[in-house]
């Protein structure tokens, strides 16, 4: 899910289908300037060449441009554009440089656009399905109708798009709809609270990426500070040392992967069918597996942790409070992998361990299941084919 793996994969999916099916292909009766690049050369390949279009001339402000697939029309020599409407077929790419866009009606595209450093302004923007708008520098979209249901939003590194109105997917603090992918700063005019995916599996993914990346008010505050809720199959992914500070409690029922920091000043609670992926920093006033979700992957969970569901620690994971595993709940393990408590540890439900069948272990060897400062109780069963030997400080299992 990460940042440059998402973009490469859209751009193929998005040009496969246009290939094998031939959708979103604009007929040409619809467009009076057609991109061609007939007359690009190793040096030059600019908007302003006639000889790019069909018909041979520059679009101008009445002119319903379109890009076909498999064409990237380079408009970032060119400081100002004036147009009546372009479409961006799927599997075809836009390129705006630093300067003014000025569409008079729409910017309709499957394909791919990118902003550097751009000005765009539009009375509509869609990005259909694959399609995706990336931006770097300091660029800026001004349309009271963007619409990213099933596209891609991205912002480089280092990169700054600020969205004079809200997107459509953005409507009284819920986010619902498209791929929101931040590795620099994306700036919105309103907060949000809650993220979901509108019937959509994984239709809604909102992804902070580095150190600094950030989606925020005109302000300047954190815009996700308000977030509350993560819908079902909705995704909030952390990635590479990015962080993020939530206010209040955060309730989460779909997806969220912690390979940064994320900090909830109150509870976090997974409800069913929720996953929580760690691999860095998890900080909450207390967290809640509930039944039918999953707690896993390595790194810290800095709070104490209530398991009603499944807790599955892939190498390391460390809880530094007490935690309370119920009756129902298991605890799921790859032979070699442990759950560290640095506090209380109460044992019910289930031990479950797998195995590598590449390389599975061999009778007689062992690993650590579960470190504790102090612990009550024991699991009520665990995976047949294995001894669990409890010591002062911690439970060993043996494969038999």
């Amino acid at each position: 899910m990460k940042i440059h793996c998402t973009k490469r994969f859209l751009r193929a999916a998005a040009l496969l289908a246009a290939l094998i099916y031939g959708g979103h292909i604009r007929a040409q009766s619809s467009c009076t300037a057609t991109w061609t690049g007939d007359a690009c050369t190793v040096q030059s390949c600019s908007w302003t060449m006639a000889g790019n279009w069909s018909p041979r001339r520059v679009p101008g402000s009445t002119s319903d441009v379109c890009v076909p697939t498999l064409t990237t029309a380079d408009a970032t020599s060119t400081s100002s554009i004036s147009v009546h409407s372009i479409t961006v077929d799927q599997g075809g790419s836009l390129l705006f440089g630093s300067g003014k866009i000025s569409i008079a009606t729409s910017l309709n595209s499957p394909g791919f656009v990118t902003l550097f450093g751009t000005k765009l302004s539009a009375g509509s923007i869609d990005l259909g399905s694959g399609g995706e708008l990336d931006a770097y520098d300091n660029s800026s979209v001004t349309s009271p109708a963007f619409s990213n249901a099933r596209g891609t939003v991205s912002v480089g590194t280092g990169g700054t798009l600020r969205l004079t109105d809200n997107p459509v997917q953005l409507q009284n603090g819920n986010l619902s709809g498209g791929s929101w992918l931040v590795a620099g700063l994306l700036i919105v005019p309103s907060d949000i609270s809650q993220i979901t995916a509108n019937a959509i599996p994984f239709g809604t993914v909102v992804s902070i990426d580095g150190i600094g990346s950030a989606i925020q008010d005109p302000s300047g505050n954190n815009a996700l500070s308000t977030l509350t809720s993560v819908g079902p199959t909705a995704v909030l992914a952390l990635f590479d040392s990015s962080s993020l500070t939530l206010s209040q409690d955060l309730t989460s029922q779909g997806i969220i992967d912690v390979s940064g920091a994320l900090t909830v000043n109150g509870t976090y609670t997974q409800e069913s069918g929720a996953t929580t992926n760690m691999g860095v920093t998890l900080t909450a006033t207390s967290v809640s597996v509930g039944a039918g979700s999953t707690l896993g992957g390595a790194g810290t969970v800095a709070s104490s942790v209530t398991n009603n569901g499944n807790v599955a620690p892939q190498g390391s994971l460390t809880v530094t409070g007490n935690y309370s595993q119920s009756s129902s709940a298991k605890l799921s393990e790859q032979f070699g992998s442990t759950l560290h408590v640095n506090a209380n540890a109460t044992l019910s439900g289930a031990l479950n361990v797998s195995v590598n069948p590449k390389r599975p272990p061999k009778s007689g060897q062992s690993y650590i299941a579960l470190t504790f400062g102090s612990l009550n109780g024991s699991f009520a069963t665990h995976t047949a084919g294995f001894t669990l030997t409890t010591g002062a400080k911690s439970i060993q299992v043996t494969k038999q």
